[in-house]
């Protein structure tokens, strides 16, 4: 409850826009380590899993990612590699190792991947000043109408190759309909406000638009971007997935051009969290 309450936080402009206000860096800096480490502690200590090693390592993480823009000049340089630390913690898996559960079967990592996404969001989009356009959980009408269409012109050609190179075959969901439907919006509005906003910001609003003002060229923004996408996802299930780097790439650029449409990630993330979606509950 205590990360959901940090993580809801980032999505309403008024909370960011209050934080920026915070005076000095530091102080900013030194909120977000300790919102960073406190679930950590709450959830380990109550448990009994409590690891200090695990602690100071985490601690480190979030100073890193706290500190980097109170530090560090804003230059593109040092974006790369911002991007860089916050995408090899997560393709390490590194708080699957850190945070250790107190049964089976009951994964607490994912309180740190929505910390790592949360400090991420803020060091970008407060720290850094980084403008993406809006940023918010709910899309407006104009952006789940261009999601949807992206969406729709994406999906065959999408899952046309997946099933020519054998990664997925069409398995919908069995069971009882009312759960099927609850599990389809639930695994919707999960993928919409976590995985969705957190990949198209970073992918779609930093790369990708950082890519169109160096180069001033949309198709070379959104090809590019794609690809950097697609290599992100090779580290799924066995390295390196080919298979599935090509399908992200494809996706990626229906994505792209949802965010240049509508101007903002709420459109890409829609049409990311429709294929998601579509992806587990009609193909395996």
């Amino acid at each position: 409850m205590i990360e959901a309450i940090f993580f809801l936080s980032i999505g309403f402009t008024e909370t960011r826009v209050l934080f920026a206000r915070i005076r000095p860096l530091r102080l900013q800096s030194s909120i977000m380590i300790v919102s960073g480490i406190l679930p950590y502690v709450v959830a380990t200590r109550a448990a009994g899993t409590f690891d200090p090693h695990a602690f100071l390592i985490l601690l480190g993480l979030c100073t890193v990612i706290s500190c980097w823009y109170w530090v560090l000049p804003r230059r593109i340089a040092y974006d790369v590699g911002f991007l860089i630390v916050v995408a090899a913690v997560i393709v390490l898996r590194v708080f699957g190792w850190l945070y250790v559960s107190p049964m089976p079967r009951l994964k607490i990592d994912i309180l740190g991947h929505l910390m790592w996404i949360r400090l991420a969001i803020i060091a970008m989009l407060v720290q850094r000043g980084w403008d993406v356009g809006p940023v918010s959980f709910w899309p407006k009408r104009r952006e789940w109408q261009l999601g949807v269409i992206q969406y729709v012109l994406m999906i065959v050609p999408l899952f046309l190759f997946g099933w020519l190179v054998h990664l997925v075959s069409f398995s919908p969901k069995q069971g009882d309909f009312v759960r099927i439907a609850g599990s389809a919006i639930g695994t919707f509005f999960g993928i919409l406000w976590v995985v969705a906003l957190s990949e198209e910001l970073f992918f779609r609003g930093v790369i990708a638009k950082a890519l169109l003002e160096w180069k001033k060229s949309m198709g070379i923004a959104i090809g590019v971007s794609s690809l950097i996408f697609g290599s992100a996802h090779l580290w799924m299930r066995d390295f390196p997935n080919w298979k599935m780097a090509c399908s992200a790439t494809i996706a990626g650029i229906f994505f792209a051009r949802a965010y240049f449409l509508g101007g903002s990630v709420r459109a890409a993330m829609v049409t990311h969290a429709l294929t998601v979606t579509t992806w587990r509950m009609l193909f395996r």
